[in-house]
């Protein structure tokens, strides 16, 4: 039986780890714990062995108990003609008409803001992963560790450095090849 340890910051939704254990081989006992920085879609718990949540929010929860929540009720827009009203329109029609930029520098801005908060969402994924004692022992347990995404690179990265003997990949085929390693006797090849 080998366990696996997903690393994601995004919202995974739960039919993804079936295809997770399909990518990893289709091994039934394989036993998959996910250290996530948000909650997944939708109960998992007969998918992974863990989700161990670090992140902001909360994790969802599966009862059938309970009726489905009533849809929140429209806001109603505002009073349109008040002078109070009409100023801001105006107000905020002079201010984007002197801010037209041409597609390839929007882009380009967009891209080193999203950038930017990548990396500062992988560096606060990392102190948490590293100062929860009850993630580390996860990871400790572990036979392969695989970041999944962006944000989980940097950890994923530390612990490699730190844990020299456990197999630290990016991505599910790479994952699956080292899996397919530990199966493997060892000998001349």
């Amino acid at each position: 039986m080998k366990t696996v340890v997903l690393l994601s910051t995004r919202r995974l939704p739960p039919a993804y780890f079936d295809t997770v254990r399909e990518d990893l081989g289709g091994d039934p006992d394989l036993v998959l714990d996910v250290i996530g920085w948000v909650g997944p879609d939708g109960p998992v718990e007969d998918k992974v062995n863990s989700f161990t949540l670090i992140g902001p929010g909360r994790m969802p929860v599966a009862s059938p108990s309970e009726p489905e929540p009533e849809p929140a009720p429209a806001l109603k827009p505002g009073p349109t003609g008040s002078k109070r009203g009409v100023r801001a329109a105006l107000w905020r029609a002079r201010r984007s008409a002197g801010r037209v930029l041409p597609e390839a520098i929007k882009k380009g801005a967009k891209f080193l803001r999203s950038n930017r908060a990548g990396q500062k969402l992988g560096k606060t994924y990392w102190a948490r992963v590293l100062s929860r004692p009850d993630v580390m022992s996860t990871i400790e347990k572990a036979d392969v560790v695989v970041a999944l995404d962006s944000g989980a690179i940097w950890a994923g990265w530390n612990l490699g450095r730190r844990r020299p003997g456990t197999p630290v990949v990016l991505g599910l085929p790479a994952a699956r090849r080292e899996l397919d390693q530990l199966k493997a006797p060892a000998g001349n090849g």
